[in-house]
C-alpha cells in the first residue's frame, strides 16, 4: 500500500522533531469560496524541569508566523496544500497526563489582505486592473482575467470602503469571478481573479461502488431544481437619468454535462435590485453572474483518501465522478476539500458541484487499475 505523508514547515524551516512528535492531528481545508485554513493540534506537557510547556513556550507559532504543509504520496514530489499565517492559538491544559493540547489555526495569504480597512478611489480602471494592482501591492503574482467595463472618472468612480479582501471579493461577485490566493510554481504566492476554469482537464476520477476500482468511501448527491434560470437587474444612469437593465435568460458558462441543471421550461425568474450599478453592461454582467451561480444546482459530498485516490484532491479544479448513475456521474467542479491527517491515516472529505445533468460522452473514464474480468464500465 502506498504511503501518504505530509511535510510541515514553520517560518521557512522544517518543523522541529519535537513538534512533529507532538502532532495529534493536522487538518487543511481547501475551499473555492472561502479562505484556505490550517488547524494543527499538538499534545503538550511540562518539560522535565517543570519550567515551561513544551512547544507552547517555544515561540514558534507567533502572530502571522508562516506555516506550510505539503502532501507526499509514495516517493513522489511533495504537493503543496497550504501556505498559511498563524491567526489563533488556543491552549487546553490539564493536570491529567496526556490531556493537554494546543490548537494552532492559520489562514492562507488572504489574511494579509484583511489587516487594514481603507477608503480609496479607483478612477478610470476596470475591475480586473484594480485586482492586478492590489495583488501587486502585496508582492503576489497575478492570474487575472480582463473585465470589459472601465468606469470613467467623470461618470462613476469605483470607491473602496473596507479591506482589500472584502473589496476584491465584491468585485469578483459582480463579474461572476473567483477571487483567491494559491501557492504557484516555485513557491510564490499567486492571486487569482477570474471565472471558474471549468474547461481544465479533470484532476482525477472518483469511482463510486465499482468493485476493486472503488476509491470513494461515501458519496451523496443532491439536485436543487428551483434555481434561478433568468434574471433581470435594473438601475438608473446618473448623467442621463435613463433606465438601464440587464436581462439574462440562460447560464453563460460551459455545461459540465449533457443539459443544464436548471432547464428553461417553466423557469424561475428573479429581479435584482440594490446593486449600486448604473450601466447596462455592468447590470448585464451582474445578472449573468447570478444565473451562472444558480446553475450549479447539483452538489455532492463524499470521502476518499490519499491512499485510495493516489493523490491530493484540490478545490477549484474539475474532477470526474463515475458509478453514480446517469444523473450524477460526470464532470464536477471541486468546491471544498477537507484533508485530515491523524495518526497514520489521511482522509479527504470533498464537496463538489456541477451545472448540468448527464454525460457529454466526451468524458475520459480511464483507470490505471482494470476492473475485474474487464467488465463494462458503469456510469
Amino acid at each position: 500500500m502506498t504511503a501518504v505523508s505530509y511535510v510541515l514547515e514553520i517560518g521557512g524551516q522544517a518543523a522541529p522533531k519535537e513538534v512533529l512528535a507532538s502532532i495529534a492531528s493536522l487538518e487543511v481545508e481547501d475551499h473555492a469560496d472561502l479562505a484556505d485554513m490550517l488547524r494543527l493540534r499538538l499534545s503538550v506537557a511540562v518539560d522535565g524541569g517543570a519550567s515551561k510547556w513544551r512547544v507552547l513556550d517555544d515561540d514558534l507559532f507567533t502572530r502571522l508566523a508562516n506555516v506550510r504543509v505539503a502532501l507526499k504520496v509514495g516517493s513522489g514530489q511533495a504537493d503543496p496544500l497550504i501556505d498559511a499565517y498563524v491567526v489563533d492559538v488556543r491552549a487546553s491544559l490539564s493536570g491529567e497526563p496526556g490531556r493537554s493540547q494546543v490548537e494552532i489555526v492559520a489562514m492562507d495569504a488572504t489574511v494579509l489582505l484583511s489587516l487594514e480597512e481603507k477608503v480609496k478611489a479607483w478612477p478610470d480602471q476596470a475591475d480586473s486592473a484594480i485586482a492586478s494592482a492590489i495583488f501587486s501591492d502585496y508582492g503576489f503574482d497575478a492570474d487575472v482575467e480582463d473585465t470589459r467595463v472601465v468606469r470613467q472618472q467623470d461618470d462613476v468612480t469605483t470607491l473602496q470602503r473596507g479591506t482589500d479582501l472584502r473589496f476584491l471579493r465584491s468585485l469578483a461577485e459582480r463579474n461572476g469571478y473567483e477571487c483567491f490566493v494559491a501557492v504557484a510554481s516555485g513557491g510564490r504566492t499567486e492571486g487569482h481573479f477570474h471565472k471558474p476554469r471549468l474547461d481544465e482537464d479533470p484532476q482525477a476520477i472518483l469511482n463510486v461502488n465499482l468493485g476493486s476500482a472503488t476509491n470513494v468511501d461515501e458519496f451523496t448527491a443532491r439536485h436543487d431544481m428551483l434555481g434561478a434560470t433568468t434574471a433581470q437587474a435594473t438601475g438608473l444612469e446618473v448623467e442621463s437619468g435613463d433606465d438601464q437593465s440587464g436581462d439574462v435568460s440562460s447560464a453563460g458558462q460551459q455545461n459540465l454535462g449533457r443539459s443544464s441543471s436548471v432547464p428553461a421550461d417553466r423557469p424561475r425568474r428573479v429581479l435584482v435590485a440594490g446593486t449600486g450599478l448604473t450601466k447596462g453592461d455592468e447590470l448585464q454582467a451582474y445578472a449573468q453572474a447570478l444565473v451562472d451561480r444558480s446553475s450549479f444546482a447539483i452538489s455532492a459530498e463524499g470521502r476518499t483518501s490519499g491512499v485510495l485516490l493516489g493523490k491530493a484532491l484540490r478545490a477549484k479544479k474539475p474532477v470526474l465522478v463515475r458509478g453514480a448513475g446517469s444523473s450524477f456521474s460526470g464532470t464536477y467542479y471541486v468546491q471544498r476539500v477537507h484533508h485530515v491527517f491523524a495518526g497514520e491515516g489521511h482522509v479527504q472529505h470533498f464537496t463538489l458541484r456541477r451545472n448540468a445533468v448527464g454525460l457529454t460522452r466526451s468524458e475520459q473514464f480511464q483507470e490505471s487499475r482494470a476492473l475485474p474480468n474487464q467488465q463494462a464500465v458503469r456510469v
